[in-house]
């Protein structure tokens, strides 16, 4: 038996920045889409540290997506009507977001491979990664795989917050115990999946730097990806 089949798990759900590429190609490209309006973007990065904060781990009900515009209006103490916060974010972050991972992003060896594996052995799989979608999973070549893909965003909070985590589990039809939650931030990932009872692994090449007691497996290389969850 498997670790997963040993678990029962049922559902294989994945972050995605820093998760299925190395870290630096997200540093790489948030520096290279915030350049040509920096200002903007160290004031909208520093607000999304403070929402985390705010949020905390426990949310309410889901919000919509302008529900949660407005609360980045709130906190970047916006003076402008939601229609002009939307069009500054659209031009200043998200358009250079996408343009910049084009060039720039890459898969980890073994990813596609690996994600194939498990869904052709009967896993749930999904995607739930903080930043907007957009065509990151085409540009990465990972389409079509998924039974979920979502952004935190659409539900209102960010991780480690617990709502992004319930909506993907109650669209998968699983319990939090039947899932594998993958991630490379302790905090964000880990964190966010374990205090709701998913089983959680952590991605890092760093795994002697600082404790991470609440990972029930690192991941060290996707090349043992298979071997560590499925055989």
């Amino acid at each position: 038996m498997s670790w997963a089949k040993d678990n029962a798990i049922r559902a294989l759900c994945f972050d995605i920045d820093g998760t299925f590429y190395p870290k630096w190609q997200t540093d790489a490209y948030l520096v290279v889409s915030a350049l040509s309006h920096p200002v903007f973007s160290l004031r909208y990065n520093s607000m999304r540290r403070r929402m985390r904060a705010v949020d905390g781990y426990e949310g309410g009900r889901v919000l919509s997506r302008e529900e949660f515009r407005r609360k980045e209006m709130t906190l970047l103490s916006w003076r402008g009507g939601y229609d002009d916060y939307v069009e500054k974010y659209e031009r200043c972050m998200k358009r250079p977001w996408d343009r910049a991972m084009k060039g720039i992003l890459e898969c980890h060896p073994g990813v596609r491979q690996a994600l194939e594996r498990a869904r052709a052995e009967g896993f749930l799989l999904a995607a739930l990664s903080d930043f907007p979608i957009s065509d990151k999973l085409e540009v990465l070549g990972l389409e079509g795989l998924f039974d979920f893909v979502a952004s935190s965003e659409d539900f209102g909070y960010l991780k480690p917050n617990e709502v992004p985590f319930n909506a993907m589990l109650k669209a998968l039809d699983v319990r939090p115990d039947e899932a594998l939650y993958v991630g490379d931030s302790y905090r964000k990932d880990i964190v966010g999946g374990a205090r709701i009872g998913m089983r959680t692994m952590l991605v890092s090449a760093r795994t002697g730097r600082e404790p991470h007691p609440m990972a029930d497996l690192v991941l060290t290389s996707w090349r043992s990806f298979a071997r560590m969850v499925l055989e």
